[in-house]
């Protein structure tokens, strides 16, 4: 049996071991070459970037949004301006789950909405979010108060945490909504929308800041590695020339008329005629910004003032007349027979209250109304001078305010053959305007012809210490002062003898006109049952502080708007007379 192996087949065995054995340190060779391969050059970036992360501190740093004030416009030059906030920063708290440690989601959201009262569909949603498998970071509810994370945090909720966030925070609620719009998320990211949040988005939000530095492997900062560190920049701050007091008195008597009268919404719009500085500028319906998501129509974001253009009826007479005044082709005095209609072509213009007057001058064309006396007006310059005069008086173009969603209406109807669309647009039907651009036309009539450029932003205090200041500009003349002291004096006429007299302010002379306006119908040819009703003035007439359009979509609870807008106007007119402590006109009743 000992003599079974030869000695060369003890030499093959022996051969063959060592063979087997350099056969396993290559393959174990390889396999280290290739996973080394594997985790430097084929997971070499994945493996980089989470050493990154472990090793360095990457923050990034957030600026504070600018603040947003209005200011009592009292206050003379040179004195240190009296700010009111109107939109600021506040610190809120993020609610967020690191859902591999909730045990009982429906139990978690169960509890959580006992406190934070979240509507049933941001419930469900929640609970979807807390049955998630290791999310480490699952954002839940933003907004939410110190005094609500208190009684979170007493709840012991496995996996619900919570971080500060500061957030926008409008003092005032629904007040000046439509005016500033709001800030809201859009992705990840908070972004003004509407307004002036959104108009000066940029120059608000600011440049944020990061910080870079190196942490040891128990995750300690080391103090000499290189520190990477830029500062946030926050963001500019707005001073309105809104008057907080004006503002807050106009927008209360603008959502009770809408109430007493039934109305759909409506607008008002204060301005200053010497500069064009906005006082007061509010819309109804409007929203409050601070909840803008529980919002049911979006259409409440839009600011009426500027958005909704409008047929404004006949407050737009007093332009037709100061048109034809300026051109030499009517007197206060100069009379034509009324005979209750005017005939164009296939076409029957009458007036409103459907009678015929006979002879009566262009003061009484005011006072009455009377879309004849309008045409009459427009005739004596023709429909090419009238035109350039309306597109002189800033109607057809955006009057450029420093705001959002602006609309430039449209007069285009004049560009066209037929005498009828200036006949029409002379008594203000077949083109529309804007409240903005009622009131800067208007301030034309009350600064001496002058149509200044509205603004709203008084001042920009930027955050490397800059003022920026806005100057008054002025757009053009647009007619005479003489032109206009002779309309404004007939306007007179209207707040105290004609269908005015409701917006009359005791002790001075006011200037106005009324406007109820026929509404077209969609599918309809020609105007429905609703109306939208304006008055539009300024005062006082020898030296005007404000210039003012009120108006009121859809009233039902009276037929003219000088049995609604105009009373809101003269409630408005008397408390902005007083607020400013303007003495009154000695020889006025």
């Amino acid at each position: 049996m000992k003599h079974i192996f030869t000695k060369k087949s003890g030499y093959s065995l022996h051969t063959w071991r060592i063979q087997a054995l350099w056969l396993g340190l290559l393959f174990f060779g390889l396999a280290i070459i290739g996973k080394l391969f594997w985790l430097q050059v084929w997971q070499g970036r994945e493996y980089q970037d989470l050493a990154t992360r472990q090793q360095d501190s990457n923050q990034e740093l957030l600026p504070d949004r600018g603040l947003i004030y209005a200011q009592d416009t009292r206050v003379k030059s040179g004195e240190a301006l009296k700010l009111s906030p109107l939109a600021v920063n506040q610190t809120f708290y993020l609610l967020y789950a690191q859902t591999f440690a909730v045990t009982d989601p429906i139990n978690t959201a169960t509890k959580l909405n006992e406190i934070l009262d979240l509507p049933p569909t941001v419930v469900e949603k929640m609970t979807e979010q807390l049955r998630k498998d290791n999310d480490p970071y699952e954002p839940l509810v933003h907004r939410v108060t110190e005094e609500k994370i208190k009684q979170i945090e007493a709840l012991g909720l496995p996996g619900i945490k919570w971080e500060e966030e500061k957030l926008r925070y409008y003092p005032g609620n629904n007040n000046s909504s439509n005016l500033l719009g709001f800030v809201g998320w859009v992705n990840d990211s908070l972004v003004g929308q509407y307004g002036l949040e959104g108009y000066f988005d940029k120059e608000l939000t600011g440049r944020k800041g990061f910080s870079q530095s190196a942490r040891d492997g128990a995750g300690r900062l080391i103090g000499v590695a290189e520190e990477n560190y830029q500062a946030p920049q926050n963001g500019d701050d707005l001073i309105l020339t809104i008057d907080s007091s004006i503002q807050d008195y106009a927008c209360g008597q603008l959502d009770e008329a809408v109430k007493k009268y039934d109305a759909d919404g409506g607008a008002v719009v204060v301005m200053n005629p010497k500069t064009g500085a906005i006082l007061a500028m509010c819309g109804n319906p409007n929203y409050n910004p601070n909840a803008y998501n529980e919002v049911d129509d979006i259409r409440a974001y839009t600011n009426p003032a500027i958005f909704d253009p409008y047929e404004p009826g006949s407050v737009f007479k007093p332009l037709t007349l100061a048109a034809a005044l300026d051109q030499g082709k009517i007197t206060p005095d100069m009379t034509y027979e009324d005979k209750g209609e005017e005939k164009i072509a296939e076409f029957t213009i009458r007036n409103s209250d459907l009678k015929a007057h006979g002879t009566v001058d262009m003061v009484g064309v005011l006072k009455l109304s009377l879309n004849t006396g309008a045409i009459f007006a427009m005739r004596q310059i023709g429909p090419e001078i009238f035109r350039g005069y309306m597109e002189k008086f800033g109607f057809g173009e955006l009057a450029g305010i420093e705001l959002n969603k602006e609309v430039a209406g449209t007069i285009s109807s004049l560009s066209k053959r037929g005498e009828i669309y200036a006949a029409t647009a002379s008594f203000g039907q077949g083109i529309m305007v804007t409240p903005l651009q009622l009131v800067a036309a208007y301030g034309a009539l009350a600064n001496g012809g002058q149509l200044m450029k509205p603004y709203i932003v008084a001042e920009i205090h930027r955050a490397t210490g800059e003022i920026e200041k806005t100057a008054p500009q002025m757009r053009r003349q647009v007619i005479s002062e003489r032109s206009a002291t002779l309309i404004s004096g007939m306007m007179v006429q209207v707040v105290r003898e004609g269908y005015g007299k409701l917006a009359g302010v005791p002790g001075y002379y006011i200037a106005g006109k009324t406007g109820t306006a026929q509404v077209t119908e969609a599918g309809q040819a020609g105007y429905g049952n609703r109306t939208i009703h304006t008055f539009a003035g300024f005062g006082p007439v020898a030296n005007p502080v404000f210039v003012m359009a009120v108006r009121l979509d859809h009233p039902t609870a009276a037929r003219f708007a000088e049995s609604t807008a105009t009373p809101v106007w003269g409630n408005i007119a008397k408390f902005i007379l007083n607020y400013y402590q303007v003495e009154p006109d000695e020889t006025s009743n």
